[in-house]
């Protein structure tokens, strides 16, 4: 796991402040009104308060013009300013379903070696990420992953070109050689920073900070499963609240013994110093809804939860609707009172082992045998049981908040189990001291570089599979025809170019792909004064070779244009604005569709650039997003 941090640390509260003050230095005419206003919004978003600061900024950019009549600055400007209020309103979001953790103990530590503290990795086992993936400038910053002899994947962070941080992962082949490090996927990869990757001890859990997926804004923590079916990593799922908050928070990681969640915040506001948080581990943690007033308290760990007692913080006092819903009730008592069964149950069953394993009398340990038995089989089908709870719980849940109602659990006072059904003692919890290891040589497989269709003249020519042709209608530039297979020296250092063997016995040699007859067109002439004055224009279909009169009659049949629907949004996200304009130019419009309110972006002559766009909006987790097909008239 790589864990960079210098650079991170700052709060996100002082980098609003700096991006607000930036920002209006550089917008024509900004006045000192706002910025007091965009302090003032900023001031109460870090303090949870996301109504009053979703109010400032609807305020903001309703006495705006539309960022279309305005210069570069003031649209840059009120495009900050929807980042702002999208991410109010996504820690509005995250406090109605938030979970209330038994805190434990917490600890500073510098920021730039926090993770040393974290019990149940080896010693030493902390080092530097291959030096491959270390660019230049980056030696400022922290850089550890844990890798033991025994690893079989590693996952890191690493900058790309762009200057972003991208989450790496890699798998041990044998010995000595390792996969070529590869880019974790769209559902996880975005504009913004992904860091401090870690997986689960099964491996089928990533977790990690990101500052470019949805949440509450600075890094906020997610992980993401993986999927067998598609064997890939699925959706990055916000943690939510407290483990995300406003400030930066980092690496989550629940302890292999089970008992404990850890995660890592600079929310105490220290330079250079961040806080690492201990809870209590929750198997299945119960969500409720959290006041915006008592949010600071519970993202600090203010407050106690004892473990005798079942008081503790109690519910927010608005909406009840979810904690009345009398289904939604029943159910949760159900998984609460399963819980604490189980955790008495396998608490029993660690006692018995303990007893066991100290016991040298081989008759008194067959004694104790079916007794643990017993105790195994009641487990699992605890386990069963509170699994089919949980199910029908979430289901509830999903269809409590598909109709606006606040997801609420009872309160922590009125306790649905026996007052005996009390969660088991906690061993003592104690930080690390671990230090850093040395990092090893790394030796990767190579890969060969996706191969480059695009039409050029190089030192050396480069022929092509066949079978690298796209499907539907191409056109290439037919060089020669030859009675035997002609040498990379006579095709001129063009590239790509494709070897077809005719029925005759002769070879004939081709370059480029051309969707378009007017592209092959463009080239025919550089081909014929660079050595093949014969050259012309040749067509294939599904692979099939056609007439150039055909194909430019095929082509002319296909009057379609498209165009890119967004349905769902009263207004926009950010992410989605600026997934458009990093894409395309094309007009921005909302229209009734079959009575539905859409945003359209189009139109576009080509699928492949509607294709393009959906694909980045998809990445950006925009959702009901559709490429629709029109008759150009």
């Amino acid at each position: 796991m790589l864990l960079l941090f210098k650079g991170f640390s700052m709060k996100i509260r002082i980098c609003l402040y700096i991006t607000i003050l930036a920002l209006a230095a550089a917008t024509t005419g900004f006045s000192q009104d706002y910025t007091k206003k965009l302090e003032e919004a900023a001031k109460y978003h870090n303090e949870y308060n996301f109504n009053k600061a979703i109010e400032i900024y609807n305020a903001i950019l309703a006495a705006r013009p539309d960022s279309t009549l305005l210069n570069e600055a003031d649209s840059a400007f009120n495009f900050k300013v929807h980042t702002n209020l999208v991410m109010s309103e996504n820690g509005k979001s995250l406090l109605q379903y938030a979970f209330i953790p038994s805190p434990v103990t917490q600890k500073e530590f510098p920021a730039s070696s926090f993770y040393l503290g974290y019990p149940g990795f080896e010693n030493s086992s902390w080092v530097t990420p291959p030096a491959q993936y270390i660019k230049e400038g980056d030696g400022g910053k922290w850089n550890a992953m844990n890798l033991t002899p025994d690893s079989k994947v590693m996952v890191f962070s690493a900058k790309d070109e762009s200057g972003a941080w991208n989450i790496m992962h890699s798998t041990r082949l044998n010995d000595t050689l390792w996969s070529a490090p590869q880019i974790a996927n769209e559902n996880i990869t975005t504009a913004g920073d992904e860091i401090f990757p870690h997986l689960s001890p099964c491996g089928k859990k990533l977790y990690f900070a990101s500052n470019g997926h949805t949440g509450m804004g600075g890094f906020d923590l997610y992980v993401s499963e993986w999927n067998e079916e598609t064997g890939d990593w699925d959706t990055a799922r916000n943690l939510g609240f407290p483990f995300s908050s406003t400030a930066n928070d980092y690496f989550y990681y629940e302890t292999p013994c089970g008992n404990f969640t850890i995660f890592t915040s600079d929310r105490e506001g220290k330079d250079n110093m961040v806080t690492s948080y201990v809870t209590r581990y929750e198997t299945f943690p119960l969500k409720m809804e959290i006041s915006q007033a008592d949010a600071p308290k519970y993202a600090n760990m203010g407050y106690s939860l004892p473990d005798n007692t079942g008081t503790g913080p109690q519910p927010a006092t608005g909406t009840t609707q979810g904690a009345t819903d009398p289904l939604y009730a029943q159910t949760a008592g159900q998984a609460q009172e399963l819980e604490q069964k189980l955790q008495m149950t396998a608490a029993a069953l660690d006692s018995r082992r303990v007893k066991y394993s100290a016991t040298s009398d081989s008759l008194k340990r067959v004694a104790m045998e079916p007794d643990m038995l017993l105790l195994e089989k009641e487990i699992i089908s605890l386990n069963a049981q509170l699994g089919e709870v949980m199910n029908r719980l979430q289901m509830i849940e999903l269809e409590l908040l598909a109709k606006g109602i606040t997801v609420q659990y009872p309160p922590h006072s009125t306790p649905t189990a026996p007052a005996a059904a009390q969660k088991p003692a906690l061993p003592e919890f104690a930080f690390a001291q671990n230090t850093m290891g040395k990092t090893p040589e790394f030796e990767f497989e190579v890969i060969e570089p996706a191969l480059d269709l695009s039409f050029k003249i190089g030192k050396e020519a480069f022929v092509a599979d066949l079978s690298e042709i796209p499907s539907g209608l191409v056109y290439h530039i037919q060089l020669m025809t030859t009675p035997k297979k002609a040498t990379l020296k006579a095709l001129k250092g063009f590239s790509p170019v494709f070897e077809r063997k005719l029925p005759s016995g002769k070879y004939t040699y081709s370059v480029g792909v051309f969707r378009k007859y007017a592209d092959a067109l463009k080239n025919l002439n550089t081909v014929r004064r660079n050595g093949f004055p014969t050259a012309l224009i040749t067509a294939y279909n599904q692979g099939k070779s056609i007439s150039t009169k055909n194909a430019r009659v095929l082509e002319k049949q296909d009057n379609s244009i498209y165009r890119v629907t967004i349905g769902g949004y009263d207004i926009l996200p950010a992410e989605a604005l600026a997934a458009i304009r990093e894409n395309t130019s094309r007009d921005i419009a909302k229209a009734n569709i079959n009575g539905i309110m859409k945003y359209v972006i189009g139109p576009f002559q080509e699928r492949e650039q509607a294709e393009k766009l959906v694909n980045a909006l998809l990445a950006k987790q925009v959702t009901n997003v559709e490429i629709e097909k029109l008759e150009n008239k």
